[in-house]
């Protein structure tokens, strides 16, 4: 007589008990190395009544909340049957994946000499044309507007620091260009 049931051991864990042991993991060293890496603001932004919060407080209970989110992943995760399809991905969508964190890096590079709007124009043509778009026009235009717009509202109204166009190395003040760029930039005068 032979039994079906206990023909295999169930496995109690999968991949999505490893990916909840991985963010436990991560939120908790976040958690720990977030004190250490936030400076103590140089302005009180926030008043009298904020100032009893630390600059590390939102960050701690973001960690947090991905810690007790990583907690009730893994305990739901013994109960997931579920097939890994990371198995099943292709090389065109494995090659996807590396080209676009190729861009990552190189955007990195690019926003720390070349500036955020210059830095994040390049990079979202260049992953707009190799993800299918083939309006060029279009491309860059958005790719020069929205990251111009993004650093003008971050820069100006929020008073939030991010890497200017280096104008002052670059154009030369005879240029008609030079003021405009250098009233975007953060090193202008407001």
């Amino acid at each position: 007589m032979i039994e079906d049931d206990a023909a295999e051991p169930v496995r109690r864990y999968n991949f999505n008990t490893v990916a909840a042991v991985v963010f436990i993991a991560l939120a908790a060293i976040l958690f720990l190395i977030i004190p250490y890496q936030i400076d103590k603001p140089l302005i009180n932004l926030g008043g009298a009544g904020m100032s009893n919060l630390d600059a590390e407080t939102f960050p701690q209970i973001v960690a947090g909340a991905f810690l007790v989110l990583g907690l009730w992943y893994l305990f739901v995760s013994f109960s997931i049957r579920q097939r890994n399809a990371l198995r099943d991905l292709n090389l065109e969508a494995i090659t996807n994946v590396l080209v676009t964190l190729a861009i990552m890096a190189a955007y990195v590079g690019m926003i720390v000499y070349l500036g955020f709007v210059v830095g994040s124009a390049i990079m979202v043509f260049v992953m707009s044309s190799y993800f299918g778009n083939r309006n060029y026009l279009l491309g860059l235009a958005v790719s020069i507007t929205i990251p111009l717009l993004v650093f003008v509202l971050f820069t100006k109204p929020l008073a939030t620091s991010l890497p200017p166009f280096p104008v002052d190395e670059l154009i030369p003040e005879s240029w008609i260009i030079h003021t405009p760029i250098k009233y975007l930039s953060n090193k202008s005068i407001l």
